[in-house]
């Protein structure tokens, strides 16, 4: 696709619009946005309890589950739920991407 104005205020629009729509998921839950959302609404997922340590199990196939450690914020463990849905911050290895702005692209 050719780099036009259109095409590049069209991307510009893509982007904010994601910034936008996240903004709104942390409204949503009321909780803090410094972390990266990954949306699994089709996935089965179960939190388990073991000591200290609070584990998300997520999975399609039960017989490849992923788990995560949940993350805890002054000793609670960072479970959101409201109406039908649940968010839950944990660590988890992900690829994440990086949007920046070129304009700010230092050397």
């Amino acid at each position: 696709m050719a780099n036009t104005t259109a095409h590049k205020a069209a991307l510009t629009d893509v982007v904010l619009d994601f910034i936008d729509l996240r903004k709104k998921i942390f409204d949503f839950f009321q909780c803090d946005d410094d972390y990266f959302v990954k949306p699994l609404l089709e996935y089965n997922w179960a939190i388990k309890t073991e000591d200290d340590f609070c584990f998300l199990s997520y999975w399609l196939d039960e017989g490849k589950k992923s788990t995560a450690v949940v993350v805890r914020k002054n000793g609670e463990p960072m479970i959101y739920k409201k109406d039908n849905y649940t968010m839950v911050v944990a660590i988890d290895c992900v690829k994440t991407g990086f949007v920046f702005s070129n304009e700010k692209q230092g050397n």
